[in-house]
């Protein structure tokens, strides 16, 4: 026998395709622009007296002005990449900006800084919505959360980075675990970005070995592991809501179907679908929304 029209499901529906224009080569061109003029100014900072030049602040601007051309190029690895190198600039020239002006003291290198960055950031912003960046990065939904998680991961592990390779100086103990960290969290924004599964369970993983490590520690070290901790949260946190919602609507197509059918008959057939991918889990969750199994079985003859 056959069943009725399905009945409309809860589950929120797939993702609309808002898709952006490409941006002007002009744009593309001021996004670089600006992110390699932030890099310009870390350098003078860095060699601004010649009798000591501070090395690490000269090569960390090399990486800036690095990811001021990531910002132009249509890799979305590249542009994650380049993004949390650009929020690594910004968030602390902010903060400095912010308190030198209102201890009256204005830092105008600050205020240059968040100039630089954040203007890259805002210029390159469409980079991440053309339709060739859809198609590399088309998860079926929470595509921009999935990216603010990326985009995270990569910022966390560039900082861990700096602060693990400047370690190397003065204690190899500290440093070894650092740079893992930071491996660990630039591998994890790169798998996410390439759709890989293991992104994300490596983000989650991650997330719970700091998290641990930051509960052992009861100074600024601790809160800053845990702060290390928060973009694995948010790349797993997607895969879950999907779980819970994908469990809802197969819960309520099994109450419909056994409302039709005893599945004590033999001649029924019942398919089921099961997935371990964590990509897959979100679009099996959408799927269920698009189109809800019909409320009676198809029985054999």
């Amino acid at each position: 026998m056959s069943g009725n029209n399905p009945a409309a499901s809860s589950v929120p529906t797939r993702m609309p395709n808002n898709t952006a224009m490409a941006p002007t080569p002009v744009r593309r061109l001021g996004a670089s622009a600006a992110m390699v003029a932030a890099a310009g100014g870390l350098a003078a900072v860095a060699v601004h007296d010649l009798h000591w030049v501070e090395w690490g602040l000269l090569a960390f601007s090399g990486a800036v002005g690095l990811a001021g051309v990531g910002l132009a190029r249509r890799s979305m690895s590249a542009q994650v990449l380049s993004r949390g190198m650009a929020w690594t600039v910004l968030v602390p020239s902010v903060l400095v900006t912010v308190f030198s002006v209102f201890g009256g003291h204005p830092e105008w290198m600050a205020a240059a800084l968040t100039a630089g960055s954040g203007g890259a950031l805002l210029l390159a912003r469409p980079m991440l919505h053309t339709a060739e960046a859809r198609k590399e990065f088309a998860p079926s939904s929470f595509r921009r959360w999935l990216l603010a998680g990326a985009t995270a991961a990569a910022g966390a592990g560039i900082v861990t980075g700096v602060f693990g390779l400047d370690a190397v100086k003065w204690h190899m103990g500290t440093a070894i675990p650092l740079i893992a960290l930071s491996l660990s969290l630039l591998a994890s924004a790169v798998g996410v970005v390439r759709m890989r599964a293991w992104g994300i369970l490596l983000g989650a993983l991650t997330s719970v070995i700091t998290f641990v490590a930051a509960l052992a520690l009861h100074d600024a070290a601790g809160f800053a592991l845990a702060l290390a901790a928060i973009p694995g949260v948010m790349l797993i946190l997607p895969v879950l809501i999907a779980k819970r919602e994908r469990a809802k609507a197969e819960a309520r197509s099994h109450t419909r179907v056994s409302s039709h059918v005893s599945f004590d008959d033999p001649r029924v057939r019942v398919a089921t679908d099961s997935s371990s991918d964590a990509f897959d889990d979100l679009d099996a969750s959408d799927d269920h929304a698009v189109a809800a199994p019909p409320p009676a079985a198809r029985a054999q003859a």
